[in-house]
């Protein structure tokens, strides 16, 4: 009986290390970065799709992809039809329209704090300071910027036929019907490391400041960032000026970042885990600069930096609704977010 029980408790001793040293490997195996798939537009453009579904398979949209040159240098300096672009530095210093905006992207914010001219808040950026813009309402103005955001006939023959200008316009009688799809624009700058602060605020506050998922994805100090957070819908980011750098985390990984639904009611959700709460958790890392662009799919938590660079950040992001994405990426969250996706489709939320 003794020696029966002395063989049991060796290979329960046994067992346990074997499921502890698992653990530990997976932990190990998973902390490590993820390969994002990269395409070359320009290299690829005629044979796009098929180069895709070659490469990565027909489910290809299901997983982050960088797009390097989606953008020709040549291409972004001026439309095709040889006007000037509008989202230029030069002609959003000129833009008297006002938006809400961030005065401090260096510290956690998801909620814009304060009202200007898209023109002067450029100018503050230019200047040093802190500020970020983050808002559709530029192109529901301007609908037909849509096409100085990214050339839609590659993007409407990788993603569906969803991006023209009458798409970001409400439709029906009474403009009853929201919009199909919205292209909000993100300007901010890498700045040379000085702090102003919002008033009431500190920005050595810890409080204020983002938690982020790894050790390796820590921000710049002091510095524009968004923090992460996941939305349901997909998002083709395309880099206009400048930089970013982008953190991205697939929708299975979610409660390991302790989702919560944002703050202010609108329709995504944010991550409010530090660090150690995070650190069994793959990513993806990417840079995006001029001409780039990058695929978010549906309820994929993302990050961003901006990075330094001689140029002011000017970005636009493509977001549609992909339904089947919506609900198999995400079964619960699709379910939970109804209530404040009906707000923002009705126009209240948005910003």
């Amino acid at each position: 009986m003794d020696i029966s029980g002395n063989y049991w408790e060796r290979m329960h001793c046994v067992l346990l290390e074997k499921i502890l040293e698992e653990k530990r490997k997976s932990r190990s195996d998973s902390h490590a970065e993820v390969q994002i798939p990269t395409v070359d537009v320009q290299k690829h453009r005629q044979n796009l799709l098929q180069h895709l579904e070659n490469n990565y398979g027909n489910d290809w949209r299901r997983r982050p992809v960088l797009f390097k040159g989606l953008w020709t240098k040549d291409e972004l300096q001026q439309n095709s039809d040889g006007t000037p672009r509008m989202l230029s530095l030069d002609n959003l210093l000129k833009m008297d329209l006002q938006i809400p905006y961030f005065t401090n992207a260096s510290v956690r914010a998801l909620i814009p704090d304060h009202h200007g001219s898209v023109g002067d808040i450029v100018r503050n950026i230019t200047m040093g300071k802190p500020h970020k813009i983050g808002t559709q309402l530029i192109l529901e103005k301007y609908p037909g910027l849509i096409r100085e955001v990214a050339p839609l006939d590659v993007v409407n023959d990788l993603f569906g036929k969803y991006f023209t200008s009458d798409q970001i316009k409400s439709s029906g009688p009474w403009n009853l019907f929201p919009a199909t799809t919205t292209v909000p624009v993100f300007i901010a700058k890498h700045g040379d490391g000085t702090t102003i602060s919002q008033p009431g605020t500190s920005s050595s506050d810890s409080s204020t400041r983002s938690n982020y998922p790894t050790a390796k994805l820590k921000p710049n100090q002091n510095q524009p960032f968004t923090s992460l957070h996941c939305e349901p819908i997909g998002n083709i980011a395309v880099q206009l000026s400048g930089q970013k750098k982008w953190t991205l985390v697939q929708p299975e990984y979610s409660f390991h970042i302790k989702p919560g639904i944002s703050p202010d009611g609108r329709a995504f959700f944010a991550s409010w885990a530090s660090e150690s709460d995070c650190e069994s958790v793959p990513t993806y890392n990417a840079i995006t600069a001029a001409g780039d662009a990058i695929w978010v799919p549906t309820w994929t938590w993302h990050r961003v930096d901006y990075i330094e660079s001689k140029d002011i950040a000017i970005g636009g992001s493509l977001f549609h609704f992909r339904l089947i994405d919506f609900f198999e990426n995400n079964a619960l969250f699709s379910v939970l977010i109804i209530p404040a996706m009906l707000k923002e489709l009705l126009g209240f939320n948005t910003q």
